[in-house]
């Protein structure tokens, strides 16, 4: 075993610096600023899990983040950008080296301009392997990242937590975050935040508790790419899934990419409607219980 894999293995998580060329970081900042950021059009948010439009900060920031970057069909040109940095070679290299695994699958991705203050979580709670654990994500830092932007963290070692969740916390996100974040403010110490550099990239296994610090200073942009990966021998699903996800992909450079559900992809007001609904049932414990409940009636 290599030594990256088995510190990945032992702490969740592993960083490799200048993995991502300059230049296309410059390429996909420049596409970002010219088109996605001054667009008034609708865009499906990873923060919120709605359709919104973009709301700048005083200092011009977009508040909320992108999901799915990687299949923007209304602006080719900045998929393409995003695509050619997650299915970089020197980054299926790195995820190589730390899962053994030949292929990856790229299943999701993300931006963020400003601090989304996400919390803390386990990505498998939400997308992973089946078998569980196989799955890992990979935080790509678009600039040098300041401390009082509110950097990103994880918990070294928290792959190896595991946590007896209620049925409410196992289908509804609202309960199960704050259990989350009752675990790290009790394990303050362990928190690890490096100060990640433009090109850097931090990978962590999908056990692995992570999320954002608390923004000191909104003049601070901390502008990033997030994307999630599967080893190709894995079926794609979540901790509690009772079968796996059926996912339709297409191919980039060799490398194939989760096509997004078409109410994620393209907007309507029907895509919106649906979208703030499950939102909405999702973090109410009750209804979310009865909605699961529904479903497997359904599949059965």
């Amino acid at each position: 075993m290599n030594k990256l894999k088995e510190f990945y293995e032992e702490n969740g998580f592993c960083i490799f610096q200048k993995l991502v060329p300059e230049d296309l970081v410059d390429k996909i900042l420049d596409i970002y600023n010219s088109q996605i950021l001054e667009s008034s059009n609708y865009f499906f948010r990873q923060s919120s899990n709605r359709w919104e439009r973009n709301k700048r900060t005083y200092y011009g920031y977009c508040e909320e983040s992108f999901l799915n970057v990687h299949d923007y069909p209304d602006y080719p040109g900045f998929c393409e950008a995003a695509r050619q940095i997650f299915c970089l070679s020197q980054v299926r290299e790195a995820l190589t080296q730390l899962t053994g695994s030949a292929e990856h699958n790229l299943m999701q991705s993300m931006l963020f301009d400003l601090n989304a203050a996400t919390p803390a979580h386990q990505d498998w709670y939400y997308l992973d392997s089946i078998p569980n654990g196989h799955l890992l994500a990979g935080w790509f830092a678009l600039e040098d990242i300041h401390e009082d932007a509110g950097r990103f963290y994880v918990l070294p070692k928290s792959n190896q937590v595991d946590f007896d969740l209620t049925t409410e916390e196992k289908v509804s996100n609202a309960p199960y975050v704050q259990k989350l974040k009752d675990y790290v403010s009790s394990h303050q110490s362990d928190i690890y935040a490096p100060a990640l550099k433009k090109g850097d990239v931090l990978f962590w296994n999908s056990r692995t508790i992570h999320g954002s610090l608390d923004i000191r200073n909104l003049s601070y942009s901390r502008k990033s790419l997030t994307a999630h990966y599967l080893p190709s021998q894995y079926q794609s699903g979540s901790r509690y899934a009772a079968s796996p996800s059926v996912i339709d992909y297409e191919m980039y450079e060799g490398m194939r990419y989760r096509l997004v559900p078409s109410h994620q992809k393209n907007y309507s007001p029907t895509a919106k409607l649906r979208t703030d609904l499950w939102q909405y049932v999702w973090n109410q414990p009750k209804l979310a219980r009865m909605a699961q409940l529904v479903k497997s009636l359904k599949n059965s």
